[in-house]
């Protein structure tokens, strides 16, 4: 076998690296040959070294995948019918090839059909991995969407009933405010002007352009990633509108615990949701017809955010066909404040 080349030769060049790797394999396989052309490596010991690498190997061991496995498996399964005959005693050898010779037939045909069903097996395993990687391609290509935002003009708004509440329990935050889904950024503005470090994300494209050129800090991505990248207590308040309204129960789950995890001691929780009524009613969004999810009734928020800990007032709107919850986490025991 050549030695190593010189590391001035190889360099750090991974392209030299390959063909000094396909020169060495290239040249165990050349050696291999000669020695089963002279007899030096029987195929028996040629097995059971198989059967040793397989065995020692890292991709034998459980951190292998379907592919090293099903390997090993069709490494492992022919039976050699071509029994050793040497032998350290005198005409031991001449003893175990007359023996060999003599059941030859037998054995043979044995291990024929044992190895016909191996392969059938093993050929089974292969399709089957087959299979699954194509079921596992198909999962990946289709991947759940995110839940979509519900938005309607007269509840996602600066003129809207509630915003004036939501601006009250969110002035004097300590820290930095989130609002998603930010739109265009209408909300953020609004806390901006009343001196609330606020920052909004929007899940959906060509919402955020306006706001960039008025140098709001919006960011287009799904609400729940980014919300499990903000820190426990990241957050002094956080206002989530058109976001829950269309979510599944597991996804509003999943929600709830990034939320309650990110708002700090003291801080605001604020949900804007329709109704049952305004869910049913004409003006509503014709993506309501197509969501996964509905929406909660407001004593059911404030049943789940009390459960975490957190002080839960709900306003209805005028018409009863939204509402807001603003849920305001404890802080060292003292009573959270009331929501006017």
């Amino acid at each position: 076998m050549s030695p190593e080349p010189e590391t001035s030769e190889r360099g750090d060049d991974p392209s030299s690296a390959q063909r000094y790797l396909a020169k060495v394999m290239a040249e165990i396989d050349e050696e291999v040959d000669r020695r089963r052309t002279s007899g030096d490596l029987p195929l028996r010991l040629e097995h059971e070294l198989d059967e040793l690498f397989l065995r020692f190997s890292p991709m034998a061991s459980r951190f292998g995948g379907l592919e090293e496995a099903i390997g090993s498996v069709e490494a492992s399964a022919y039976i050699d019918p071509v029994v050793p005959v040497a032998s350290s005693r005198s005409g031991g050898t001449l003893v175990k090839r007359s023996i060999r010779q003599a059941s030859m037939w037998y054995v043979g045909w044995v291990t024929a059909q044992v190895n016909q069903f191996t392969a059938a097996a093993t050929r089974t395993l292969r399709v089957l991995d087959d299979r699954v990687r194509a079921l596992q391609r198909q999962l990946e290509a289709q991947q759940v969407p995110a839940a979509p935002v519900l938005e309607t003009a007269w509840a996602h708004g600066p003129g809207a009933w509630w915003v004036d509440t939501a601006l009250r329990g969110l002035s004097g935050s300590g820290g930095r405010v989130l609002h998603a889904a930010a739109a265009d950024g209408w909300l953020v503005r609004r806390l901006v002007t009343e001196g609330v470090d606020a920052y909004g994300v929007e899940p959906r494209d060509g919402r955020i352009d306006l706001a960039e050129v008025e140098g709001l800090d919006l960011r287009q991505e799904p609400v729940l990633e980014h919300l499990r990248a903000v820190g426990t207590g990241g957050l002094a308040g956080l206002v989530l509108t058109g976001v829950v309204d269309v979510m599944t129960a597991g996804e509003r789950s999943v929600l709830i615990e990034l939320a309650t995890r990110a708002v700090g001691p003291g801080g605001r929780l604020v949900v804007h949701s329709l109704s049952e009524a305004g869910w049913r009613s004409e003006d509503a969004p014709i993506e309501a017809d197509a969501a996964a999810g509905r929406p909660l009734r407001p004593r059911t928020w404030a049943a789940l955010l009390e459960r975490d800990g957190f002080k839960v007032a709900v306003l209805e709107g005028p018409e009863g066909l939204d509402y807001l919850v603003v849920a305001t986490a404890a802080e060292g025991g003292t009573e959270a404040a009331e929501v006017r």
